[in-house]
């Protein structure tokens, strides 16, 4: 997340030319959507675009670690308040309005194949993250429960994206706690 506040101006630019992407890495694949064809779409000069990105590539990759570092901070504001069923249930009810809000780069990044790099980097952001597990727990469960829990998090956001989100947020958060 950027530090200082961004000018209207370029929130704007910005969200069109994720909105061009989005619609492109829908259509196809990243390797093959080029600088022109996106800001044609967008209708913004390339050069405008090259104010804020390398290429095609670097804006997927800072769109990608926007996405993590935003839920990586409010992960870490959770677990620093998070000593309840209703506290875990609340951040689960706010991580999937944080995906409906993002629906349609979650879609991209999770269900279309978009960029192959951001599971593992989700699921790295997720396995760094202080997740409280149960203290009964030997060394070894732990170990093989905590990619287990994520790639079942992961699985259901992805099943959910591809049912169109018709669950409601709340419901699949408590849905996902009773699961975990």
């Amino acid at each position: 997340m950027e530090e200082k506040k961004l000018d209207r101006r370029i929130r704007k630019t910005k969200k069109t030319l994720l909105k061009a992407l989005t619609k492109l890495m829908a259509e196809k694949k990243i390797n093959n959507i080029t600088v022109k064809e996106l800001t044609d779409l967008a209708d913004v000069n390339r050069s405008t675009f090259y104010l804020y990105y390398k290429d095609i590539f670097d804006m997927v990759e800072k769109i990608e670690t926007d996405l993590i570092n935003n839920f990586s901070e409010a992960y870490d504001k959770f677990s620093k308040e998070a000593t309840t069923y209703d506290d875990l249930f609340s951040f689960f009810i706010y991580l999937f309005n944080f995906v409906e809000d993002n629906a349609e780069m979650f879609k991209i990044f999770l269900c279309h194949g978009g960029d192959f790099t951001f599971i593992p980097k989700l699921k790295d952001a997720i396995k760094h993250c202080k997740i409280p597990l149960d203290d009964t727990s030997s060394e070894i469960e732990a170990r093989y429960c905590m990619p287990f829990a994520i790639s079942g998090c992961i699985g259901v956001v992805e099943e959910w994206l591809k049912n169109d989100m018709k669950t409601h947020p709340k419901d699949m958060a408590a849905i996902l706690v009773e699961m975990l």
